[in-house]
């Protein structure tokens, strides 16, 4: 090769480098890691041809308002089963519609644990009797961190979403988190997932949401139980009483309700709903 052409090769691949750093830091180049996660919302179910319902005429019903919030365990993740044709109440897009699974609002084209929710609560021996409407906010292999970090995609769209909730008239009662897989993953650390819970809390009071956080145990994903985030949340729990503990799906959602050792099949959604549903009841039932 000629030395004035091997110059040339040798500069171009030096302009190519230095953009690719230059976009590590510059937001151009390679995606961002905010680029990345919009992408990622980008993937949420939208409401398309729900039946639309009077926000006010559920309000005036004095419903029970969840807000349930994580990764693909909160989404719409799990298996499909054939028994989803009986809609119900979700708060999604501004809007309140009568939905079946896939939820709008989370990532995913198949089951939830929310959908289910609502029929678990009616077969509680102590049964709630107030009507049920749900939010939902899943967006898969997500970190506790790409949530409240300052400049998150996620994170303002769930500001949006709780803004949305209140000048519909239903601002969450309670908020439910399934989330930890991601983070097991990555070896997030005691503390900085405990700093991640006080976060999580921090956008709900800025946000005029001071509703109890309940906060599962779910850490398995193609892995053994994760010691550091089971035992960030149960600290936390101990520690402040907003925050109260949710099912602990790494031992109750065995492998044999998984579909592929991380996803809940159909069986493990209902098993899940169930253990929300005890864990929610006693703070709804009055003695």
């Amino acid at each position: 090769m000629r030395p004035g052409l091997i110059r040339r090769v040798l500069l171009v691949a030096a302009v190519v480098l230095l953009i690719i750093v230059l976009g590590r830091y510059a937001g151009f180049g390679l995606p961002s890691e905010k680029t990345r996660l919009s992408l990622k919302l980008d993937k949420i179910v939208r409401v398309d041809t729900e039946p639309v319902v009077s926000c006010a005429n559920i309000a005036a019903r004095h419903p029970i308002v969840i807000l349930a919030l994580g990764q693909s365990n909160a989404a719409n993740h799990g298996a499909r089963a054939g028994d989803t044709d009986v809609p119900i109440a979700l708060i999604a897009d501004g809007k309140c519609i009568m939905a079946v699974d896939p939820l709008p609002g989370a990532t995913g084209a198949g089951g939830s644990i929310w959908y289910r929710l609502p029929r678990h609560f009616a077969r509680l021996e102590r049964g709630v009797h107030r009507p049920i409407v749900i939010s939902v906010l899943g967006v898969d292999a997500t970190a506790i961190d790409e949530w409240t970090n300052d400049i998150s995609p996620i994170r303002a769209h769930l500001q949006q979403q709780l803004k949305s909730m209140q000048v519909l008239g239903l601002a969450p009662q309670l908020v439910l988190w399934q989330q930890g897989e991601e983070d097991a993953r990555d070896g997030t650390t005691q503390s900085a997932y405990s700093a991640g819970l006080d976060k999580m809390a921090g956008i709900l009071d800025q946000n005029g949401v001071s509703a109890p956080i309940l906060v599962a145990l779910s850490t398995v994903c193609r892995s053994e139980p994760n010691d550091a985030i089971r035992s960030a949340i149960e600290a936390k729990v101990a520690s402040n009483p907003r925050f109260k503990l949710g099912p602990d799906t790494d031992y109750d959602i065995h492998p044999g309700l998984r579909s592929d050792k991380c996803h809940f099949s159909a069986e493990g959604l209902d098993r899940a709903a169930q253990l929300w549903a005890a864990t929610i009841a006693p703070l709804l039932i009055q003695p």
